[in-house]
């Protein structure tokens, strides 16, 4: 049978305030099994590390334990430390009687049952605990990745440039992701295909990289170092050998699809004769030649001398946009809702704008903001009651070297909080 010694500590007070070290010691001392048994202040000190190293080799132990902290923390240390000696560092065994004991408990007596309780279940443990030997195996110095998003293009980048082979898996017969089919992206609004084609040619080009697109994983066997992957390639009635890209097997096959895109909606009907009368009116001079239709390309423009004309953007006008340039809705919300100088809903007469900017908000925009915001008695994105000022905030307005900045209408002013007041009474009298 093993000799076991067990060593308690008290960590301070964390343990020894509310756990008797002493009684949990005369109760192990008498368990079957326990060859030596005393306590320390500080087992994971350097003394106590040496008190156990003398004792292993004084008694002549074969196994220990350490009651004391989570065997997160010093596990490592004692299973060096028992090493050190010739002991087998898993013949050691750390009993957890701070966070598992002493930190949930009030009551003394109750606690330090419990802590003998856990030492106990340890040495019953550790009488079972066989010497074991770390092994070395060889380890296949290659990755895969399964997903082609941007997340897995940018970690096969990663690994490829560290100089190791990358296979990347992607289901669909294009690497890119969700994050391509956006049209930009939070926080910055870039576009997406600005940000993620640069890094989806450089995957597809990579040496190190081995792509399969069109392909799923379909079976992993093997262990940690040594994975076998089973992969299968999903049928592309393409000879890629062959192929050179040229697209005329698209033009020659046989089957087509033809895009079935409905006819957009005739919303004229149910807005106001007068209000189509205003819209025709800041329509007509965009029309090309002898046409009545105004171009497609300046829907921007036309939305701008809306927006200007109404302070926002109606829903009636997008939607009489939609009909007379013959533009899906969708597109039309989608220009509308992408320039920040837009507005879907009703501004007031005079419209605020403080820059929130890198040099602006290192330079006070904060504080002017919330002086606007104390004196118009509303939040940035708000209309006061009386309509007469919306205000709202930008990251950018380009002019840094008088920063902080606020824009009301058109007018630029380079800001400080006492100067708030008075430009909200000037134009409040306008």
């Amino acid at each position: 049978m093993d000799k076991i010694g067990v060593f308690v500590c008290h960590c301070g007070s964390n343990i020894a305030s509310t756990v008797d070290v002493r009684k949990v010691v005369e109760e192990i001392k008498k368990y079957p099994g326990v060859e030596h048994c005393e306590n320390y202040v500080y087992m994971c000190s350097e003394p106590g590390q040496q008190l156990i190293k003398d004792k292993i080799k004084e008694k002549g132990l074969d196994a220990v334990i350490v009651a004391a902290c989570s065997p997160t923390l010093h596990e490592t240390t004692f299973r060096k430390a028992c090493q050190s000696v010739g002991l087998n560092p898993y013949k050691f065994e750390s009993a957890n009687i701070r966070e598992h004991c002493s930190w949930v408990h009030s009551d003394m007596k109750r606690a330090t049952a419990k802590a003998v309780k856990i030492v106990e279940t340890l040495v019953e443990k550790i009488k079972q605990n066989e010497e074991l030997t770390p092994i070395s195996i060889p380890v296949t110095r290659r990755a895969l990745v399964v997903g082609g998003g941007i997340a897995g293009i940018q970690t096969s980048i990663d690994i490829a440039n560290s100089g190791y082979e990358v296979i990347l898996v992607e289901k669909d017969s294009s690497i890119g992701g969700h994050m391509i089919q956006l049209s930009e992206t939070f926080p910055t609004l870039d576009c997406s295909q600005c940000i993620l084609t640069p890094k989806m040619v450089e995957a597809g080009h990579h040496p190190n990289i081995k792509l399969y697109s069109y392909s799923e994983v379909e079976d992993v066997s093997g262990y940690i170092g040594n994975f076998k992957v089973k992969i299968k390639k999903k049928p592309r009635s393409v000879d890629f050998d062959k192929c050179t890209g040229c697209g005329d097997c698209m033009t020659n096959c046989p089957i087509h699809y033809e895009a079935q895109i409905p006819p957009v909606p005739k919303y004229s009907d149910g807005i106001d004769p007068d209000k189509v009368k205003e819209l025709d009116k800041i329509m007509k001079k965009y029309t090309v030649g002898k046409e009545e239709v105004p171009d497609k390309e300046m829907l921007i423009l036309i939305m701008q001398d809306i927006n200007l004309q109404y302070n926002y953007l109606p829903d009636y006008a997008l939607k009489y946009l939609s009909e007379k340039l013959d533009i899906p809705l969708t597109s039309i919300y989608h220009a509308a809702t992408f320039y920040t100088a837009f507005s879907l809903t009703p501004r007031g007469d005079h419209l605020v704008k403080v820059c929130m900017g890198t040099a602006c908000h290192a330079r006070g925009a904060s504080r002017i903001l919330e002086e606007f915001e104390r004196q118009l008695q509303i939040k940035h994105g708000e209309t006061t009651p009386d309509k007469k000022f919306t205000l709202e905030t930008v990251n950018c307005l380009g002019c840094c070297a008088l920063a902080p900045v606020a824009v009301i209408d058109d007018d630029y002013f380079m800001m400080t909080p006492n100067k708030v007041g008075t430009l909200l009474k000037k134009y409040s009298k306008e």
